[in-house]
Order: structure tokens, then sequence, then C-alpha cells
């Protein structure tokens, strides 16, 4: 058996370009997939050389411990869902290919049954069976865990940016910052703004905070609750803090919602408060 496991290993990995080409003839065309049969040259030629490694890597795991090709495949797999991911190429293409590589492996199996010499027994084909479905099931739930670790923690970073964007403290002079706060703020940015704010006050070591609301076209209590709140906060932290720019429309729906304002230094515009800070 092991003879037989060995052969049919030097087999694939002999053919290993063949299969490639083999498996190429069966791409579809996919706009921005690295799969496509359209696919630019230097990318096609990636993608073959890897095919080509991965043909080789599952038919070494015809005479590995289940520990060994695993730690082979994760390797292989860490470094191709990276790949993928930086393409247009997703996981429905991925796991179409999977099918399509799974086929075209068992083509090679079976013609190296035929044209060999050597006496195959049903008894070692279901063994390489167990062998090579097992390897090939392992690097597609390792794929898919990878591109999708890869991909959410790129969701995280660009949720992280965003809402370090949607609250930006922007330094005026070493001691004063500005935030301008623009369109809708709900419950969910209210408690993010809270907590962006404060971290990027402390960073920038500002002792005095301007807030911008010629930008928020709405507020309601639940708004005012949270800028009062971060009022507070800056306030323990010995940030000064002044709210500017308070549209009409706003201040009337703040008196009819008795939301007192009273207790925050407020200015009429932002020029204003800039003027008599270069001033001061």
């Amino acid at each position: 058996m092991e003879t037989r496991s060995k052969a049919l290993y030097e087999y694939l990995v002999e053919h290993a370009t063949n299969f490639t080409e083999d498996w190429m003839k069966r791409q579809r065309v996919i706009k921005g997939s690295d799969y496509s049969a359209d696919a630019p040259a230097e990318v096609m030629n990636r993608v073959k050389e890897q095919n080509s490694n991965y043909v080789r890597l599952v038919a070494k795991s015809l005479y590995q411990t289940e520990e060994e090709m695993k730690e082979t495949i994760s390797a292989w797999t860490s470094q191709t869902a990276a790949d993928r991911i930086k393409s247009k190429t997703d996981l429905t293409e991925v796991a179409w290919n999977s099918g399509v590589f799974r086929r075209v492996y068992w083509e090679y199996v079976q013609k190296f049954v035929k044209q060999t010499e050597m006496e195959i027994t049903l008894d070692d084909v279901f063994t390489w069976e167990k062998k090579i479905n097992y390897t090939l099931d392992y690097v597609f739930e390792t794929f898919i865990v990878v591109f999708m670790e890869i991909l959410m923690n790129r969701l995280a970073s660009q949720a992280t940016l965003i809402k370090e964007l949607s609250a930006p403290v922007i330094s005026l002079t070493k001691e004063v910052g500005l935030l301008p706060l623009i369109g809708e703020i709900d419950t969910t940015r209210a408690k993010g703004l809270m907590e962006s704010t404060l971290t990027q006050s402390i960073d920038a070591r500002i002792n005095t905070l301007i807030v911008d609301l010629s930008g928020v076209v709405m507020v309601d209590t639940m708004v005012a609750h949270q800028i009062f709140k971060l009022m507070d906060a800056l306030n323990l932290l010995g940030v000064r803090s002044i709210v500017t720019g308070i549209r009409p429309e706003v201040a009337q729906t703040a008196v009819q919602l008795g939301i007192d304002f009273s207790g925050i230094t407020t200015e009429g515009n932002l020029q204003n408060v800039v003027k008599k800070i270069i001033q001061s």
C-alpha cells in the first residue's frame, strides 16, 4: 500500500502543471475574480503557480500524518486567502472552484489507476479517498476561516476609521481643539462620539474644546443628553468646552422640548470663538 501511495504521489506531482492547465480550462469569466478565464496574465500566472503547488501539497497528504498535513495546509491557505481577499474574488467563486479542483483531482487519480502497471485494489482507492477528501475539506475549512478573519479585521478597521472621521477633533492651537459635528446623531453614533472625543482630546493634550453644531439639523433630548454627558466628562478631564453654531430651528426645538443649555458655555458662531482665541 505504501509503495502504491508513493507512486500515486509521484504521478500527481509530475502532472501538477498539466492538472492546472486542465483546471484553468474549466474557469468561467467572472469580472474581477482571480480565477476568471480572462484574468490579466500576471494574475493568471500567479494563480497557476499557487494551484500547481496546491496539487503537490494535497498529494503529499497521502503519506503524511493528520498533524503534518494540517500544518502544511494551514501555511498554504493563510497565504492564498490573503492573496484572494486583495482582489474581488468572493467566497462563492472560491467554493465553486473548490468543487472544480476536487473533480479534476479525482480524474487524475483515475488516470493513474488506468495507466499504472501496479495492481490497485478497491481498498487502495478508498484509503486514498479518505486521505485526499479529508485534506481538501480541511483546505476549504481553513481557507474560509482565514478569509473571514481577514475580512472582519478589515471591516473593524474601517468601522473605527469611520467612527473617528464622524467625530474628528481638529487641533486649532496647541491647547484648543475643534469638534465639528455634521448630520444626524443617533444613539449608536452618540455613544461612539463620547469615547472618540475623550480619547482624541487626551491624545491632543488640549484644554479647550469647541463643539460646533452648525452641521447638525436636529437636536432631540437624547442628543442633548449625550452632549451634556460629553461636557461633564470633558470637565472631569480638565477640558473646558464651548458649544457653537446652534441653528435657530435647533434652538427653537430645544426650547419646545425643555432642553436647557444655560449650564453650557455657548457662542453664536465658530468665527467669533476662533477670533477670541486668536486675540487672547
